[in-house]
């Protein structure tokens, strides 16, 4: 009888061991859907990654901004590009390449092509008495018509050649 019990034990203890671990089946399905996710995610999170590198380059372009504003209101319609020289300084970051004001007034932001391919890089800050409009009239601040300037500025410029999945929302422009 006690051989008998011993052996009814064995059994049940063998039957226990064997569920404790998982088939290779249901190993590979709960891979099968770590890799899913995992593909779904990973680009979505490189794009969210370069958005807000983009958002980076737009907080960098204030110190130009200031500059062209208060050349502007101290010196009236002339060649930004001249009038800022020396204003503002820019030093380079992992993900701004180069801040530039135009002739016109306007504020060109380039990209480091970590963030968006070369040739599709450029940010458009554009001075305009009419920001929130969905295409906003640019305003030339080195010719006399850009004398009624009121200090408005808008990311939404034709001139713009960063890839539009990059732009943030307020900067796309409506059609």
């Amino acid at each position: 009888m006690q051989k008998l019990s011993n052996g009814i034990q064995d059994i049940q203890n063998a039957e226990s061991n064997q569920e404790a671990g998982f088939t290779l089946i249901e190993v590979m399905v709960v891979v099968a859907i770590i890799g899913i996710l995992v593909a779904v995610a990973v680009p979505q999170y490189q794009d969210y990654i370069a958005r807000s590198r983009v958002v980076e380059g737009m907080n960098l372009s204030s110190s130009a901004k200031l500059a062209v504003t208060e050349a502007f209101a101290s010196r009236g319609t002339v060649p930004m590009d001249d009038a800022t020289h020396g204003s503002f300084t820019f030093t380079p970051t992992r993900s701004v390449k180069l801040i530039e004001v135009t002739p016109s007034g306007a504020i060109a932001i380039d990209y480091q092509v970590s963030v968006a391919p070369e040739g599709k890089n450029t940010l458009h800050l554009v001075p305009t008495n009419e920001p929130d409009a969905n295409s906003p009239k640019p305003i030339d601040l080195s010719k006399p018509e850009g004398a009624s300037w009121a200090g408005g500025w808008s990311c939404r410029s034709t001139e713009t050649n960063l890839i539009s999945q990059l732009l943030p929302s307020e900067c796309r422009i409506g059609k």
